[in-house]
């Protein structure tokens, strides 16, 4: 059995506004026992009203999950909350900036029992890091024209050179907020858990900055404590224009067992006892045991009745 803690973080950066926003749900039942999720969007600095955007997207894919069916399908409460986030952002953005200028990038994580399920759109990632190892592992798929470019690397219609050194690499190709998502990373199989391991979801002004070594290094101590050391590495490596930079953790830890009686662990203290009572005491407690053995034996002897009786 595993107990599941959430840990989060946020700074501003060097920028004016915080456009990023997270939540979480399900923690406060049980140690996350019958499911939680976890929610960071970033809204495009790029478009207007960032903040906004990214802010109700969360919102929706936390009222959604809260609303779920208790049957429902972790990958179809996903999938749903998903497309509410994005109705809302969209007709927020067609009531007011205008439909294409307002929008985030999103990425949730639903854990239930030991299975981990994902969804993101955008380039804010989810990073697995699992406690046996220390090893950290990508598990989303950033959508942006760099990854479009290194597919036509793969194709041999482009070469890794122009792919990397692209000005327009970071460009979104999908986002949350407008008519229809271009592009949805989720599993369809989940990923099992165990204690120790932890969730990592992640604005690029922290994977933009930080090694998959300084992220695992940072992952390796419980969950409150290793979000604020992710943001202090951000922080120490930051330069002018510096992104805003948020994380939320999903950690599993160990669920404490009940507790054990050790019998005999520690030396008792002697009695200071005249020597004629030490006789009588140890008589005295001796006394139970053998009459329990006595009794213990003369019951088994009893019970062959060929012993007593031969035929």
């Amino acid at each position: 059995m595993m107990e599941l803690r959430p840990g989060d973080a946020q700074w501003i950066g060097r920028r004016g506004d915080q456009q990023d926003a997270f939540g979480f749900a399900g923690f406060a039942q049980d140690g996350g026992r019958g499911g939680v999720l976890a929610v960071l969007a970033d809204g495009l600095g790029g478009l207007r009203d960032g903040g906004p955007a990214s802010r109700l997207a969360v919102q929706r894919m936390l009222a959604v999950y809260d609303e779920r069916r208790p049957d429902e399908p972790p990958v179809q409460i996903l999938r749903r909350a998903l497309g509410a986030a994005n109705r809302a952002v969209y007709e927020l953005a067609c009531g007011s900036a205008g439909a294409g200028k307002m929008g985030t990038t999103l990425v949730a994580a639903l854990v239930q029992g030991d299975q981990l399920y994902w969804v993101s759109v955008g380039d804010s990632r989810l990073y697995l890091y699992r406690g046996a190892d220390g090893s950290v592992v990508q598990c989303t798929q950033d959508h942006n024209y760099r990854n479009e470019l290194l597919a036509q690397v793969a194709a041999g219609r482009s070469t890794r050179e122009a792919a990397e050194t692209a000005p327009s690499g970071e460009a979104l190709t999908s986002f949350i907020g407008i008519a229809a998502i271009s592009y949805v990373d989720f599993n369809l199989r989940p990923l099992t858990l165990f204690p120790g391991d932890r969730v990592l979801l992640c604005s690029d002004g922290v994977h933009g900055v930080l090694s998959a070594t300084e992220l695992a290094s940072a992952l390796r101590q419980e969950a409150q404590a290793g979000a604020a050391a992710l943001l202090d590495a951000v922080k120490a490596k930051a330069l002018a224009g510096q992104d805003n930079a948020t994380v939320a953790l999903i950690a599993c830890e160990p669920e404490p067992g009940p507790a054990q009686i050790v019998f005999g662990a520690a030396e008792a203290a002697p009695l200071n006892l005249p020597p004629r009572w030490r006789g009588r005491l140890a008589l005295l407690l001796g006394l139970p045991a053998a009459l329990a053995v006595g009794f213990w034996i003369g019951r088994e002897l009893m019970s062959s009745a060929s012993f007593w009786f031969p035929p």
